[in-house]
Parts: structure tokens; C-alpha cells; sequence
């Protein structure tokens, strides 16, 4: 479980003695593969942009970014989903207009920084981060499931994370809501669900002891597996920020009575 950071997100940046270099773009293949699924391949790469501006001697601001590409991926409200967590909205998500694009995010981030705040001049030396990244979490029976991440330090105590998952039927081409998994979804029920297993959950962690709230409700911050449903509920959502990102297991097996049927014959349950 990775720590989570408060968010303190003060945008303070000089325009003096501003020596910024050409943005640096790397195309990686560190996801690049393909996965044989019924017959059918997903084909996956990324694109990352890494730079760094010097704003004043004290003070260097970071930007990094990767996000994925799915060559084999033709629809379009998918593709336009599966990049809105990014802000990026293209017609054609080729590989070359995605790396324009997120070159563009990283001219924009310094542009806004340099305008906002232009009179800060640090007296001790900083670095300051702002780091992006689109993961592969799963794919099985054409449930794409991936991961967004956002974390950086831009003054303050302590730096900031955000952790969030979306789900794409590739077989019907859509995003999956959690109501194309959980029929009923009456918060009676899941109250006690989700707070049972948030308890079984915590072994040694403490997290129950940072809880803020009384009761846990359903988000659209999911995924599943074969075996369980998951909820991820980030910083300060029910608990406090020393208790970190809290990831709540829910067996399916316990909870078939409650799912669609589309799901339980989807999954085989």
C-alpha cells in the first residue's frame, strides 16, 4: 500500500532567471506486448515526456508523464474515454498526435507556473514534481482494466497522490459502470458490506483506527478478478492521511446475489 500525501498544491514559480531546455520525450517499451485473449490481441505501448525547468537557483521544477497506447483499440468513445482521466481529447489517437499531445500538457503545466505565482524566490533549494502515469493493471476476458496515478510535491508539509481505476469491455466496447456489475446497490446493505470487509481487510495495517466516517459508501473508484471486487478510496475519502490509500476486498461469492446476471455469466460465477 503506498502512502498517500496530503494535497498542497501551491503553484509558486519565478519568471526570473527562468533557463528552460528543449522538453525531453521518450518513447518506452517498457509495457509494450501483446496479449492473446480468445483469439484476439490487445496491442499495447506507452509514451513517456521527462523535464525538468530551472526557475531560480533554489527552485527546479519536474514534470513526468507516461501514458499507454492501444494501436488495436479502433472505437472511439472508448479511446475517448480511456484518455479523459488525461484531459486528452483527439480524433485520431495515433501515436505521434499522442505524443504532441502530451508534450503539449507539459508546455502548458510550465506556462501556468511561470504566470501564476511570479514574485516567489525560494531561500533554500527545492524541487518540485508533478508525475503522471497510465498502467496496465489487467486485461482478461476483454475487461481492460487501468490504472491512473497522479502524485508530485509543489510546497508545503508534504507532497500529494491520487490512485483511481477505470474499466473497459472491449467485447461491447463501453466503459463499465458499476451498475453493469452491482444490480442492487442499496446502501443498507453495502454500508455493512463494505465496512465488514474494510475491518477484515486492515489486518496490522491500523487503518481502522484512522476512520472518519460511520459509514463506508459504494464509489466508481473499482476493479475486479475472478475471486473479488475492489474499492479504492483515496486520501481523506474515510480515513485520515497517515492511513493511506485504503484498497477494500469484496469477495464475489459473497455478494453473487446482489451482481447482474450479464456479470455472474460474463465471469463464469
Amino acid at each position: 500500500m503506498k502512502n498517500l500525501f496530503a494535497i498542497s498544491i501551491v503553484f509558486v514559480i519565478s519568471l526570473m532567471s527562468c533557463n528552460k531546455g528543449k522538453p525531453g520525450t521518450e518513447s518506452t517499451n517498457e509495457t509494450a506486448r501483446k496479449i492473446a485473449i480468445k483469439g484476439k490481441n490487445l496491442s499495447i505501448d506507452s509514451i513517456k515526456v521527462n523535464d525538468s525547468l530551472k526557475i531560480d537557483k533554489n527552485l527546479t521544477i519536474k514534470f513526468q508523464s507516461k501514458i499507454l497506447v492501444f494501436p488495436t483499440i479502433k472505437n472511439k468513445s472508448v479511446l475517448d474515454s480511456i484518455y479523459a482521466p488525461k484531459e486528452i481529447r483527439l480524433e485520431e489517437y495515433s501515436k505521434d498526435n499522442l505524443t504532441a499531445a502530451l508534450n503539449l500538457k507539459m508546455k502548458e503545466f510550465y506556462d501556468e507556473e511561470k504566470n501564476s505565482l511570479q514574485d516567489f524566490k525560494p531561500e533554500f533549494a527545492q524541487n518540485w514534481e508533478k508525475n503522471s502515469y497510465m498502467n496496465l493493471h489487467s486485461y482478461n476476458n476483454n475487461f481492460l482494466t487501468i490504472q491512473y496515478t497522479v502524485d508530485g510535491y509543489t510546497g508545503g508539509a508534504h507532497g500529494y497522490y491520487f490512485e483511481n481505476y477505470k474499466v473497459f469491455d472491449l467485447q461491447n466496447n463501453k466503459t463499465l459502470q458499476l451498475s453493469d456489475i452491482v444490480a442492487n446497490q442499496d446502501s443498507k446493505i453495502w454500508d455493512l458490506i463494505l465496512m465488514d470487509n474494510f475491518i477484515q481487510n486492515d489486518g496490522d495495517k491500523g487503518q481502522v483506527e484512522m476512520l472518519l466516517v460511520k459509514r463506508i459508501p459504494l464509489n466508481h473508484n473499482f476493479y475486479f478478478d475472478k475471486e473479488n471486487l475492489y474499492f479504492l478510496y483515496n486520501q481523506y475519502e474515510i480515513t485520515a492521511y497517515a492511513a493511506g490509500t485504503v484498497l477494500i476486498k469484496v469477495p464475489l461469492s459473497d455478494i453473487k446475489l446482489l451482481l447482474t446476471d450479464e456479470f455472474i455469466k460474463r465471469q463464469n460465477l
